[in-house]
């Protein structure tokens, strides 16, 4: 349905675009303000299909601002003064928010729980795009690289099993699940889309570490991570937990013992080029645990701050919660 909603907004905006020039040329620009105000509603309309579809964005800026350097250009060769001017406009426009959405801060608004509790669901974040490197704006390349995330650092990426084509082998390179973990796997690529979803997980293990959970509990290459008690009740326990420079509050769920967060061990070794990442929310987190390992090239930058906070579309938006990240 989203589709046929995008398509039929496409060919509607460029049909109005049209008349519209037609109007300007021949018409004296009689009907250009009826156009003007008929037209409004359908580039949301498709916007928001863009955002259902979960196209990338990426992909809509560079066209739009393509498109628009093109309409530019072309208007230098009709007498047209308001269409040279508009899209001269357009295209500054555009190409300003494709070179800062692409290479600076994107904006993104967490949709679950699994990195409560500095963050909640409906925080929206800002996600420093250069810090590890300079990204292709349009595919999840990296032109050049500046430094890798560390351990205990926040990254926003892409895992594998939300891209629909992607083969279990991607988020395990050595074949190395059990039955298990390749159940797990396959109900958690149920919800894929084709160009994946954007998750936020913390790095607790690089390649080449070996990585155990055991009661709760994480040794990477041997060594328990440090923690602090902070408080407790009879729903959760916050501790504070830290790993190289970083320092960080993880929730436990007292009430939760299942076969992923207690008992039985669980051991990994970090493939070359992988990352292994787990949410905040140690008891109610899908993360690498349950869907394997993150490849570098799917990072897409780091969250740096909560921007907004916006929980319900009959919510008011709040800055109470706008805070630094780490």
């Amino acid at each position: 349905m989203y589709e046929i909603i995008l398509i039929f907004s496409t060919i509607t905006i460029v049909a109005l675009f049209l008349f519209w020039v037609y109007s300007e040329k021949t018409l004296g620009g009689k009907y250009s303000k009826l156009i003007s105000t008929i037209s409004f509603p359908f580039p949301l309309i498709a916007l928001y299909a863009v955002f259902k579809l979960n196209i990338s964005f990426g992909f809509i800026l560079v066209g739009l601002t393509v498109i628009s350097a093109i309409v530019w250009f072309l208007s230098s060769w009709t007498d047209i003064t308001k269409l040279k001017k508009e899209s001269r406009s357009f295209f500054l426009i555009l190409l300003a928010i494709t070179i800062f959405r692409s290479f600076i801060y994107e904006p993104f608004q967490i949709p679950t729980k699994s990195m409560v509790p500095q963050i909640q669901v409906g925080d929206f974040l800002l996600v420093d795009k250069f810090s590890y490197g300079l990204k292709n704006p349009i595919g999840s390349s990296t032109w050049f690289k500046i430094q890798e995330p560390k351990k205990g650092e926040m990254i926003a990426f892409i895992p594998e099993h939300t891209i629909c084509s992607a083969p279990i082998e991607n988020s395990y390179p050595m074949r190395n699940f059990d039955s298990s973990q390749e159940y797990l796997w396959e109900r958690y690529h149920e919800a894929c889309t084709p160009l994946g979803l954007t998750f936020v997980k913390r790095v607790i293990g690089k390649e080449g570490d070996e990585i155990i959970y055991r009661n709760k509990e994480i040794l990477v290459n041997g060594v328990k991570l440090n923690r602090e008690f902070i408080s407790s009740n009879k729903e959760e326990t916050l501790i504070q937990e830290s790993q190289g420079e970083f320092s960080y509050q993880i929730r436990i769920l007292e009430n939760l013992n299942n076969r992923l967060t207690f008992g039985a061990e669980q051991k990994w070794k970090v493939p070359k080029g992988f990352y292994f990442v787990m949410g905040d929310n140690r008891d109610n987190s899908a993360d690498s645990r349950s869907w394997g390992f993150v490849p570098k090239d799917n990072i897409i930058g780091k969250p740096a701050m909560i921007w907004m906070h916006w929980e319900c579309l009959t919510c008011l938006p709040s800055f109470s919660r706008n805070t630094f990240l780490k």
